[in-house]
């Protein structure tokens, strides 16, 4: 509970800052889980030129997972809309049904197809995987990735659907997926 306490309270720090940039904030939900990120420019922590994410992830077995993620990608062009991106994310949370604590910090990346027109949609797959070496507490391995499509419907308004996989070994379990490995739909809104 300290964790989820601790998460809005950096949430609302973050929004404090005045700086001109854009923020996003994403809403994804599934039938029985919800992922909620605020994103902003990597320049909050003194290193610009990045996307920086907060998140949040919970299912409806309580599990639930603080992430902080770093990307680094160039934006698509007319001439190059195939875009790839490098990242590292952390995660902190707990499995309820076991007990067990989450800690680890994986390395990914993104690959996006940009499709430009009046209405720009994007193809993408992020994914991010925390092996044993960089997995601490009971934590084992971490697998995480997204495969998706977005429409910005509205500007400063994204909605997209998706797949989303985070599979986590522990101690206790192989493979425990704390998502449910359903489609999920969500909007990003941009300010």
């Amino acid at each position: 509970m300290k964790t989820i306490h601790l998460f809005f309270l950096s949430l609302f720090a973050i929004g404090l800052n005045q700086q001109v940039q854009a923020n996003d904030f994403e809403a994804a939900l599934s039938s029985k889980t919800a992922q909620f990120t605020f994103r902003s420019d990597s320049s909050l922590i003194g290193w610009g030129g990045a996307d920086l994410g907060l998140g949040l992830f919970y299912n409806e077995a309580s599990d639930f997972a603080v992430q902080i993620e770093l990307l680094q990608s160039r934006p698509p062009s007319s001439t190059s809309p195939l875009t790839l991106g490098v990242g590292v994310k952390a995660y902190a949370g707990r499995i309820d049904v076991s007990g067990e604590e989450i800690f680890a910090l994986g390395i990914g990346g993104e690959i996006k197809y940009t499709i430009a027109g009046t209405m720009p949609m994007a193809i993408y797959l992020r994914g991010y995987l925390a092996p044993e070496i960089t997995s601490f507490a009971e934590t084992e391995e971490i697998t995480d990735y997204v495969l998706g499509f977005q429409i910005e419907v509205l500007p400063q308004t994204t909605a997209f659907v998706g797949f989303r996989h985070l599979e986590i070994d522990t101690d206790t379990f192989d493979d425990y997926e704390m998502d449910d490995d359903k489609l999920h739909m969500g909007v990003r809104l941009t300010f």
